[in-house]
Parts: structure tokens; C-alpha cells; sequence
């Protein structure tokens, strides 16, 4: 298995998106991220319910698709997600695994319902996938407010947290 990660953009997802995600991810874990053809949102794990998709389905369903020329694969898309605990989430990973998932949906508001900066939805897109590589790594939530692995449950958290891993979190990555 090659030391690379394969973005896949899910459905329509903005270009410039996945070159600042790829950038990220050389720039912080050192691996090479190489952005993959774009595939579509499986409508399977659409919830009628909620209105949504499926975080858990459309990892199941990566899972399918073969991937066998990368180590790790992100998913990205522009609609919303949620996991059975949580209305909506940011991302999901698998812990330890090989495969996660980010929405763009809410990266795009403020919480004040306003338009960010194009510049300031990159960041948030950049974290989303750092964090949820950071479980793929085998890393959990830290603590530690200054540190990408930091749970974020909502979009002015997302902003305060910087780019890079606390002392704790890179020990723990490299060891």
C-alpha cells in the first residue's frame, strides 16, 4: 500500500477547496494528498427523515470502491451530514481506519447566518479534514483547546482552533 491519500470529491465540490484540504495535509502530516476523480453522492445514504445523508452510508459505501493505490481516503462533499448521535456533523472517520468524510455545508455560515470569506471556508474545510485524518492516525479528541483534534461541535469553535496538533497528539502520532 502506497503512503498517499486520495481526496474524493462526492458530487459538485469547488476545486480550489480540494487543492487548499490537499495542501494541508502535505503541509501538516507530510504525506502526499492526491485529489481523485470526482465520484457521486450515493443516494442510498439520503434520509428522507432528516433531510440529510448518512455520514456511516457513505463511508460503507467508499468502503465498496477501490482505493487499493492510497493508504487513506477523504470524501468530500458540499451536502449535509449527520451520524445517528448528532443532526449534523462537520466530518466523520473511521478511528484507526482508512476512510472519512467532510462536509462543506455549514462550513459556509457564520453564526450569525452571514458569508465568511472564501478564505475563511478553505480554513474551516482544512481543519475538518486534518481533524478527521487525525482519527484515521488513530487519534481522539484532545482536550487541549489548541489543538486540531479538539472537538468542535459548532462553527465558532471550528474557528478557534488552530492548524496544527498539540504536544500530546504529535507524540502520539509519531510514536
Amino acid at each position: 500500500m502506497k503512503k498517499q491519500i486520495g481526496l474524493v470529491p462526492l458530487g459538485e465540490v469547488p476545486a480550489m477547496v480540494l487543492k487548499v484540504i490537499a495542501a494541508n495535509i502535505v503541509a501538516y502530516y507530510k504525506w502526499p494528498a492526491i485529489v481523485l476523480p470526482m465520484a457521486p453522492v450515493p443516494r442510498s445514504a439520503f434520509d428522507d427523515r432528516r433531510l440529510k445523508y448518512d455520514a456511516g452510508i457513505i463511508i460503507n459505501t467508499l468502503d465498496e470502491w477501490d482505493f487499493s493505490d492510497y493508504s487513506k481516503i477523504v470524501g468530500v462533499m458540499s451536502q449535509d451530514i449527520f451520524i445517528p448521535i448528532f443532526n449534523h456533523v462537520y466530518g466523520q472517520a473511521i478511528q484507526g481506519g482508512n476512510l472519512a468524510l467532510v462536509s462543506l455545508f455549514r462550513l459556509n455560515r457564520n453564526v450569525d447566518g452571514s458569508l465568511p470569506p472564501p478564505s475563511l471556508c478553505y480554513e474551516r474545510a482544512a481543519k475538518v479534514a486534518l481533524h478527521e485524518l487525525g482519527h484515521l492516525f488513530n487519534l481522539f479528541h484532545c482536550d487541549e483547546s489548541k489543538c486540531v483534534m479538539h472537538f468542535s461541535g459548532a462553527i465558532d469553535d471550528l474557528d478557534t482552533i488552530p492548524f496544527y496538533l498539540c504536544r500530546d497528539c504529535e507524540r502520539r502520532l509519531t510514536a
